[in-house]
């Protein structure tokens, strides 16, 4: 424990990017430590684009590992430049000040409570994730409003004794949506979902949905705990394309989906719900888009969209995601497109091959592309040379 309070201090004097390793859960946090106590830490963190994305307190005795030197860490050094120099949509991020003598847990807690923030908290020996508003705190009792996305017939109150929170989350780009949403959140009523599954009516439904502003959720055969929000964008002979909405309600780029894999249609959920308030408070505050995304595109019903896609994607060199059948996922572009094959390059942790696999088109199930992790993995691969 001692060397990791050093590793942690070195990180604060020296302010240092780090990722920080957790002994029981697998989330790894990446920022700038900014306060370091005998209970804990508070870690200014990063999203996955780069982005400031509040702060999580963590106990010591959860932290496992402090990382200074990875090639992670210098990917995430290149996103948080890039999204600072692109001028991205952010979060405040981190605005809380801490004083390192006193229990932080308490103090995230007690400005949680003032402020009227939801927070993520994980809890000792309990596997779930709870995200909520702190309604009260007394010196042995916390007692936390659950705010279930999903499912609004479940918020419960729950209880909780301080010294049993690990991990609280607070102030990211999410939570504070949730925490400028909580109030109409609240006033929503749960509604029973409208899923279809038969191919005909999902067909007409989508036919009936293309190029209208109504959210709905696309199940894919291969993965039925997944899904896809957006808005159906276009419908050709055997493909949906979607307008995502990411867990944020900010424009999430594109998606290809054959019908022949899709599973079910989801028309009402209160998942739905919550989505649509958070992508209208997200237009109120002109948070709709990143600045280097293009959420106006029209495609073209009468022709094969995944070979058109494909085609595009060869001549530009642009980042794609595709899902195969067999169930593989290849993050890549591709470099010649023919009538029934193409040639794909795929991105491994940073590395590209130049040389490339030939696969079947048909073979493709799911095709994604215009979002911003592509976009910032292409980026970088144009910076050092490498596309």
């Amino acid at each position: 424990m001692n060397s990791i309070v050093n590793d942690l201090n070195r990180a604060l004097a020296q302010r240092l990017l780090v990722n920080v390793y957790q002994t029981n859960q697998d989330v790894v946090y990446t920022g700038y430590v900014t306060v370091v106590s005998k209970q804990g830490i508070i870690l200014a963190t990063y999203d996955d684009y780069g982005l400031p994305d509040g702060a999580v307190f963590l106990a010591l005795e959860v932290i496992d590992e402090v990382e200074f030197s990875s090639d992670d860490l210098d990917n995430m050094a290149f996103r948080i430049k890039t999204a600072r120099d692109e001028q991205f949509v952010q979060s405040e991020g981190l605005t809380m000040q801490f004083d390192s003598q006193r229990d932080l847990r308490r103090q995230v807690l007690s400005h949680a409570w003032v402020d009227r923030l939801v927070v993520m908290l994980v809890l000792t020996n309990d596997t779930h994730f709870y995200e909520g508003l702190v309604t009260g705190v007394t010196a042995d009792q916390v007692t936390v409003q659950i705010l279930n996305k999903f499912d609004y017939t479940d918020r419960p109150q729950r209880n909780l004794s301080p010294d049993d929170i690990e991990v609280i989350e607070f102030q990211g780009q999410e939570l504070s949506l949730q925490s400028l949403a909580a109030p109409r959140l609240q006033q929503l009523t749960h509604v029973a979902p409208v899923t279809l599954t038969a191919p005909q009516a999902m067909r007409q439904q989508l036919d009936q949905l293309a190029g209208k502003n109504a959210l709905i959720a696309l199940v894919p055969d291969h993965d039925r705990d997944l899904f896809f929000v957006g808005r159906v964008n276009t419908v050709t002979s055997n493909a949906v394309i979607l307008n995502l909405v990411d867990m944020t309600g900010q424009f999430g780029g594109y998606t290809v989906m054959r019908l022949r894999e899709l599973h079910a249609v989801v028309l009402k959920s209160d998942y739905l719900q919550t989505m649509r308030l958070f992508t209208l408070l997200n237009r109120a505050n002109q948070h709709r888009l990143q600045p280097v995304l293009n959420d106006e595109r029209l495609f073209d019903a009468t022709v094969d969209q995944f070979k058109a896609r494909l085609m595009q994607a060869a001549t530009f060199h642009t980042v794609t995601r595709l899902k195969m059948h067999d169930g593989q996922t290849l993050l890549g572009y591709p470099s010649q497109v023919g009538a029934q094959r193409t040639i794909f390059h795929e991105i491994e942790e940073g590395q590209l091959d130049q040389v490339g696999q030939v696969y079947q088109i048909n073979a493709i199930d799911e095709l994604a592309f215009g979002y911003l992790d592509a976009y910032l993995t292409e980026r970088q691969l144009k910076v050092e040379g490498d596309l």
